[in-house]
């Protein structure tokens, strides 16, 4: 069985026996994480073409030619099964989510009733912050027209390509896999919150494991110098979710795996 054998990165809250569990202890650890081949997902999040936050874009471009496509590149060379995971509306561009049953319609809920969901009618006062004044329409309706995939991302044909979570667990069900490598953005929104993200595959029992250099979260004026707001999204895959790796080490393991293969 060949194996992905990966150096990967957590934060425990926890101290050693003789050491106060107190936060100022915690430190980082790091382990060696032996992964069948067979059993891992590489899975690219939201690797999108435009965006209507100028400076994010910019910086999630450069990402991801430098850091996200070597390490697709290395995952495919590994034989690693391939997942590419980029919203609903840019999934149904691909003839390959065609190879995905449809999902089933969800029950409209009986509560909150139907206005207020949609903050309507007397409930528009009550709308969120994206919706708010003076509301992201005004750069992102036209964008939103040409949403599409990274032109640096290229979709194999036998790559995969599903827009919910629902479909990725099937795939995932049905290949055996049980770990998975995530790429992509927004750290803080998309990669951790999406239906296919991190935190909802991880509550489905799956091994996590986010390749840090490969990602950008949606930062603050106040953050933006030192990408505060990517390292705490960092921080919390390792404390709450599962691992994270370095590209250095991702390559160094899938280098070990193609030779041994050979």
């Amino acid at each position: 069985m060949s194996m992905l054998d990966l150096r990967v990165r957590y934060f425990q809250d926890s101290t050693p026996a003789d050491v106060p569990c107190r936060e100022e202890n915690f430190i980082r650890r790091e382990i060696t994480m032996p992964l069948p081949i067979e059993q891992n997902a590489f899975v690219l999040v939201d690797l999108w073409n435009v965006h209507f936050i100028e400076s994010w874009i910019e910086r999630a471009k450069d990402v991801t030619v430098n850091a996200v496509v070597p390490a697709l590149n290395a995952a495919r060379e590994a034989g690693l099964t391939i997942v590419h995971a980029p919203c609903p509306e840019v999934a149904r561009q691909f003839s390959q989510l065609d190879r995905h049953t449809p999902p089933e319609p969800s029950p409209s809920p009986d509560w909150p009733p139907p206005e207020f969901r949609s903050r309507s009618g007397e409930y528009t006062v009550y709308r969120g912050p994206r919706s708010q004044p003076p509301g992201i329409g005004i750069h992102w309706d036209q964008l939103a027209q040409k949403l599409a995939m990274s032109p640096a991302i290229e979709v194999l044909d036998d790559d995969v390509v599903i827009a919910t979570g629902e479909q990725l667990h099937d795939l995932l069900k049905g290949r055996g896999i049980l770990h998975l490598i995530y790429v992509g953005f927004a750290t803080n929104w998309c990669v951790l919150g999406r239906d296919y993200g991190i935190r909802a595959m991880a509550r489905r029992g799956y091994n996590i494991i986010l390749l840090r250099d490969a990602t950008t979260g949606v930062e603050f004026p106040d953050t933006l110098d030192k990408l505060f707001i990517t390292e705490v999204a960092i921080r919390e895959v390792e404390q709450q979710y599962g691992f994270t790796a370095s590209n250095e080490d991702f390559f160094a393991a899938c280098r070990a795996a193609s030779s041994n293969e050979s």
